[in-house]
């Protein structure tokens, strides 16, 4: 009774963040099971710990392939455990709370929707209970088309399998496959395969909010029956969606354009692809590269500029509330449309004639500043850790676990323990510091007093 009243006095910021690692822990140990491993795997339990973290923090980095360490009981486990980890523990908790008629406690409301990323308290059970349908719809739907293309070449048990772990895998935003160890490399010219991950990427790192209004809208459309102007019906959208959804379609096409522009005429990449081919391959980078973790060709195969600036891009993310990883759209955006105006000597933040509130602005510029920080700590520490290890090969492992992008320069193996242990951390902060850390930072204890003294000058620039 006195554990459950000290959890339930916790801050929801600290909530959020037990509820990871309690589900990372629980992971840990399922993985090490005997009948979650095959007979010929080799592995000890910081292996496994490491991939629980991976999974539940939806990265993609990895010390041991899934397909060479897990039995079919492993491989289910890591299913569940993306799952959590995208719609994340207190949500999926919460749900079932709310499905079996229990109420919820006023704090523990407030936790589920700093999870994620809602400061609206009202509706909260048909919200809730919406973001379970519709990822099961999505995951649903994506399972059944992705079999079409698995079972012909797998068979039944096994192509439904695969198609279930990538639907899965996909909308989490997670990066992991049961199929070998080179991604969906096999499949880089298959339409099917590329458009229903691009779609899962896309809709699993959009966020829950845009979801909903876009769906709202759409309905109302519909309820009128009469056509109406697209932009009208657009601008009707939140502020939020439409920031969202402006800078992702605004990245997912700067991302294909330079793509092409780069590697055009690369042999090593998409040199010898059609026309067709290269636009398919390049709309499929641009959508994996800034949080999901999937290739279809192998990357260091790359242009290095290419590497570099999908490396940029995967800082950015996806949205708030959704299963991306990365500092996110609408936080880069503000931070950008502060430099802007400060350029114009304007005053205030504006966006579609909406003036954006102060204090979200400064939370804004703490994320990327603090994100920033992070990066750079965890990279000098792999330097001191990793002597023998190209510098920016250990900056690309940094970024990649810190932006939950999960791509590594065939590096995450041979990382010392100590090594190891760091990008653990770095997953960890990377999943749930946007949603708990750093939004925590806007927060003051009850004790704390805002103090105001005389005003001085100090030299900048």
């Amino acid at each position: 009774m006195m554990i459950a009243n000290k959890i339930r006095s916790l801050s929801p910021s600290t909530k959020i963040a037990l509820s990871f690692l309690v589900i990372i822990f629980i992971g840990s140990l399922l993985l090490s099971m005997p009948v979650s491993n095959l007979p010929t795997s080799n592995v000890d339990y910081f292996d496994h710990l490491f991939t629980s973290v991976s999974m539940v923090c939806v990265t993609g980095l990895l010390t041991t392939p899934i397909v060479a360490t897990y039995s079919l009981f492993g491989k289910i486990i890591c299913i569940i455990l993306m799952q959590v980890g995208g719609l994340g523990l207190m949500t999926i908790l919460a749900a079932f709370i709310v499905g079996v008629g229990r109420k919820m406690t006023f704090r523990d409301t407030i936790a589920v929707n700093e999870a994620l990323n809602r400061h609206k308290v009202g509706d909260f059970r048909n919200y809730l209970t919406s973001i379970i349908k519709y990822t099961a719809i999505i995951e649903g739907t994506a399972f059944i088309l992705l079999a079409f293309r698995f079972v012909p070449k797998f068979g039944l048990g096994e192509g439904m399998f695969h198609a279930l772990f990538l639907a899965v895998s996909g909308f989490s935003n997670a990066g992991f496959d049961t199929m070998g160890t080179n991604s969906l490399q096999n499949y880089v010219h298959d339409p099917l395969v590329n458009g229903v991950m691009i779609g899962l990427i896309i809709l699993g790192g959009i966020g829950f909010s845009v979801w909903f209004d876009v769906t709202k809208n759409v309905q109302s459309i519909v309820k009128r029956s009469v056509k109406t102007n697209l932009v009208k019906n657009y601008k009707r959208l939140q502020v939020h969606s439409r920031l969202a959804l402006n800078i992702s379609a605004i990245l997912l096409v700067l991302s294909t354009i330079v793509f092409l522009a780069v590697e055009w005429n690369n042999p090593n990449s998409i040199g010898t692809f059609d026309v067709g081919e290269k636009l398919l391959a390049a709309g499929f980078q641009a959508a994996t590269f800034r949080t999901a973790g999937f290739t279809t060709i192998n990357f260091m195969d790359f242009n290095n500029f290419s590497i570099f600036f999908f490396l940029l891009i995967s800082f950015i993310g996806g949205s708030p509330g959704g299963t991306a990883g990365g500092l996110k759209t609408t936080t880069v955006a503000l931070v950008i449309l502060l430099m802007y105006n400060e350029i114009k000597g304007q005053k205030y933040v504006n966006y579609a004639y909406h003036t954006i509130p102060s204090e979200t602005v400064r939370r804004a510029l703490v994320v990327v500043i603090t994100f920033f920080l992070c990066f750079m700590l965890g990279t000098s520490f792999l330097l001191i850790f990793e002597q023998n290890q190209a510098p920016f090969h250990l900056m690309f492992e940094t970024a990649s676990a810190l932006t939950t992008i999960g791509l590594t320069i065939n590096l995450t193996p041979k990382l010392s323990t100590a090594s190891q242990a760091i990008i653990m951390i770095l997953m960890f902060i990377g999943r749930i510091g946007p949603i708990t850390i750093f939004l925590s930072l806007g927060r003051r204890s009850k004790n704390q007093k805002n103090h105001k003294y005389a005003k001085t000058n100090i030299l900048i620039g």
